[in-house]
């Protein structure tokens, strides 16, 4: 549960996120060709305004009811700062070298957009991604279980880790609409988005419940940088 300044705070930060999105879109050729790019500006904050105001909300609701406290934030270096740039620097890494030695697509690598798109881009993983995906549906999904199987002290840990592969699923299956935009499909390439999606979202989960909301959005931030600002 939060308190209504940071519930707007969390909102503002959605609606910047959005933004930060539009030069990566535009440099990846995934940006609609209509409306005009105001029209699609204004459209794109009140879309956002709408949704993340919902899934804050609802968010909010469901805290609650679960055991999860992901706004504690003490002690602040211990809990936040060190694991967040930890996590988010090894995840870089392994991710990116996973992808040039595994899973090398050549058509994603051409289509890499400037640094600086990628870095302002990064904002939109940082907070919009784990808003919607640890935010709202992991809290969902552990909160949901918790009411279908009773829990224990034991059993929980198997829940968040359910909760945990389910979410980072989702979060992988959720790339593949605009990967496909840029090659094409494949099994190949089904298997390369999820796994290079969905092992960062394992991480940022795991964050999420066992140190708080910011460390899995910073290291999701941090990681967004090291793959699309530093490695490049």
């Amino acid at each position: 549960m939060y308190t209504k300044r940071l519930f707007i705070i969390l909102l503002i930060a959605c609606i910047l996120g959005t933004w930060s999105i539009i030069p990566y879109l535009y440099f990846s050729k995934l940006l609609p060709s209509s409306p005009p790019l105001k029209e699609f500006l204004l459209l794109s904050t009140l879309q956002a305004f709408i949704l993340y105001g919902i899934i804050l909300w609802l968010s909010n609701v469901l805290l609650p009811k679960t055991d999860l406290r992901p706004f504690t934030t003490t002690p602040f270096l211990k809990r936040i700062v060190i694991p967040g740039f930890a996590a988010g620097i090894l995840v870089g890494v392994f991710i990116f070298f996973l992808d040039k030695m595994i899973f090398h697509s050549p058509s994603l690598s051409n289509a890499h957009p400037p640094w600086w798109a990628g870095l302002v881009a990064s904002l939109y993983g940082g907070i919009n991604e784990e808003v919607l995906l640890r935010l709202f549906l992991f809290t969902l999904i552990y909160f949901l279980l918790g009411k279908m199987f009773k829990k224990s002290p034991t059993s929980s840990i198997y829940l968040l880790w359910t909760t945990n592969i389910v979410t980072a699923l989702i979060f992988g299956l959720g790339h593949l609409p605009a990967a496909f935009q840029l090659v094409q499909p494949s099994s190949f390439e089904v298997l390369r988005i999820l796994v290079l999606n969905g092992i960062p979202g394992l991480v940022f989960g795991w964050l999420y419940w066992s140190k708080s909301f910011w460390t899995a959005a910073l290291a999701h931030f941090v990681t967004d940088l090291m793959i699309h600002v530093i490695l490049i």
